[in-house]
């Protein structure tokens, strides 16, 4: 067992955490603190029982506290097992966080060139209120002239909440999760009861009837989350701001989220926030549209585009006369009210900025924010899919493939991806976003028969009036692109990934028993991002990526250099490298199997029959 004392740092508090607290020094800690009560009591002599009693209970409680803080491994190391064996695995992962716990954002007292809490949280509401705050143009007139047309008409359909829904919207929210601003914790609503799920039935009904909702639950705090550990605290851009909402919202948009849903054949190019869906099958489908146009000796040309602030440029009017255009304008009236009245704050630490309206963007945490987005950008994917322009692999048309808003252009020629891209800039700007060209890459890949290779440089793409630069290796949802179409540099990347993971492990968990250290080493070293599509790569990269397994290996539990590894797999119950490959592929292939994208269908099939 441990305890968190508060010590002082500075002008700052931190927490210090006592491994065996409430074991060693709990009981001896409280007799101390008894007896030096007692002793101010009876006038602080210095001889006598009082005296005597209290320098004793106090010798004891150092002595114990000192025995913990010289023992701390150890402590921590049993905590561990003890968690282990008991299957409390709650407990256990427990214990990893706050070993594991990086207190970046704890310790950065400058933010921007501003230093103190309430200096650094106004300097994020000046940060964020700008950030938030859309263009002034027609498009909220024009909404809203549609939609007391459409209500004038009475072609408003009628929509109700039922108490089903509600019980179906608290199964689907998680628990521990972050207190919104109305202090209700999301475990109120869902152990409730049925009478709480009545009244919450009626309360979503008169607010989609009146089109209202309450400026509490419209409230919501951000925080914000460090994004790189090793890179600078002070950048602003190296943070990742969420949104808290409140327990009641986040419930009002799961029993609405379901209605709200539409789909179209476009839906297929979009990868993102879909379930079945993931980013090792979007970059899949990308990998074999390559490998098929390579193989049959045409060059594939690649555009990786790279939007700026994607989620928070989007324009609430614009997004929602699209939905208008899904004929869902019942939902409509209640979510613009909802956004446009929106509040926030910002929370460093225990500073809360002032509140500031939202004017554009869609919160990163809401529910509904993720169909939103892929809704927004669902024409801006139809007008270039829809061009007739790009890859015919199968009898399918691949030329653009989305994965939130990542987004990768695909053609066979120079002209063709050039095309593509003025259909995209010009798609992006009507719904207000902006292309980054500084990261915005193109690719090349050529033929693998050298003699179809037409010529190695090519112009430079236009993206409006900018030109974008090409590039050999680009990282593409977290897998690293050759041009030579070859995964050597991923392996390689694993290879470093997989010694910093191992020496960081051993450097904390080393007094751990062999069993929590093969838990550790399961979850941390065998999470191979992306193992299943390496599928062009010399022999010798696979050979050092398996002797760095061997090695990490034995340098976490104890084994020497020239142990068997056969009889370190034995007794540390843990799987060869082979295995591990092999078990990585089989959970690739079964989920592109049960994937229902129409794309991974098509390529699942053409390579079965290559």
């Amino acid at each position: 067992m441990q305890t968190i004392l508060s010590r002082k740092c500075g002008n700052n508090f931190s927490e210090y955490v006592v491994p065996g607290w409430n074991d060693y020094v709990s009981e001896k800690h409280t007799n101390a603190r008894n007896a030096f009560l007692d002793w101010v009591m009876v006038g602080k002599p210095r001889q006598g029982h009082a005296y005597y009693w209290m320098r004793k209970t106090r010798a004891q409680f150092k002595l114990a506290f000192r025995y913990c803080t010289k023992h701390e491994d150890e402590m921590r190391a049993d905590a561990l097992a003890n968690s282990l064996v008991s299957k409390d695995f709650n407990k256990f992962w427990k214990h990893i966080s706050k070993t594991n716990n990086c207190k970046a954002s704890k310790f950065a007292h400058v933010v921007d060139g501003c230093t103190g809490d309430d200096a650094i949280a106004d300097r994020w509401h000046v940060h964020f209120e700008q950030l938030y705050n859309a263009k002034d143009d027609n498009t909220k007139e024009v909404f809203y002239k549609r939609l007391s047309s459409a209500m004038s008409e009475t072609q408003m359909q009628n929509f109700s909440v039922t108490i089903q829904d509600v019980l179906d919207a608290c199964v689907k929210q998680k628990q521990g999760k972050a207190v919104g601003e109305d202090g209700i914790a999301m475990e109120a609503l869902i152990y409730g009861g049925y009478r709480l799920r009545v009244h919450i039935c009626v309360l979503f009904n008169l607010f989609l009837n009146h089109g209202y909702l309450p400026r509490a639950l419209m409230q919501s705090v951000i925080v914000l989350l460090v994004k790189n550990k090793s890179g600078s605290l002070s950048d602003m851009n190296n943070y990742r701001a969420i949104a808290i909402s409140t327990a009641f919202s986040k419930l009002f948009e799961s029993t609405i989220a379901v209605s709200l849903h539409t789909e179209t054949a476009t839906d297929k190019f979009q990868f993102g926030f879909k379930p079945g869906h993931s980013t090792s099958l979007c970059t899949s489908v990308f990998k074999q549209s390559v490998e098929y146009f390579t193989a049959r000796g045409s060059h594939v040309f690649s555009c990786f585009i790279d939007f700026s602030k994607a989620f928070d440029k989007v324009n609430y009017w614009k997004l929602f006369l699209k939905l208008m255009d899904d004929s869902v304008d019942y939902k409509v009236k209640i979510l613009a009210f909802w956004f446009s009245n929106q509040e926030r704050s910002v929370r460093w630490r225990s500073s809360i900025s002032a509140s500031f309206h939202i004017f554009n963007g869609t919160r990163q945490g809401g529910v509904l924010s993720p169909y939103l987005f892929t809704r927004y950008i669902r024409d801006l994917l139809t007008a270039v899919s829809s061009s007739g322009i790009g890859c015919n692999v199968g009898g399918h048309l691949i030329n653009v493939l989305a994965y939130a808003d990542d987004i990768v252009l695909i053609a066979p020629s120079w002209k063709a991806l050039q095309k593509l891209l003025n259909i995209l800039y010009e798609q992006a700007c009507v719904i207000d976003m902006v292309c980054n060209v500084d990261k915005t890459v193109c690719m090349m890949f050529a033929p693998k028969q050298k003699d179809r290779v037409i010529a190695t440089n090519f112009p430079m793409f236009r993206l409006g009036t900018s030109s974008l630069k090409f590039v050999q290796q680009f990282k593409y949802l977290g897998h690293i692109i050759s041009y030579n179409q070859r995964d050597d540099e991923a392996i390689q990347r694993e290879i470093r990934n997989m010694f910093i993971r191992t020496n960081m492990m051993t450097w904390r968990f080393s007094r751990c028993s062999t069993a929590v250290k093969a838990v550790l080493f399961k979850s941390f070293c065998l999470c191979l991002y992306d193992v299943a599509l390496w599928s062009s790569y010399y022999i010798s990269s696979i050979d050092k990526f398996r002797s760095c397994y061997n090695k990490c290996m034995k340098l976490l539990f104890g084994y020497k250099l020239h142990d068997s590894v056969t009889n370190m797999l034995l007794e540390t119950g843990l799987p060869s490298f082979d295995t591990v490959l092999l078990n990585c592929r089989g959970i690739f292939d079964r989920c592109r199997c049960l994937c229902s994208n129409g794309l991974v269908a098509v390529l699942r099939e053409l390579r079965v029959c290559m």
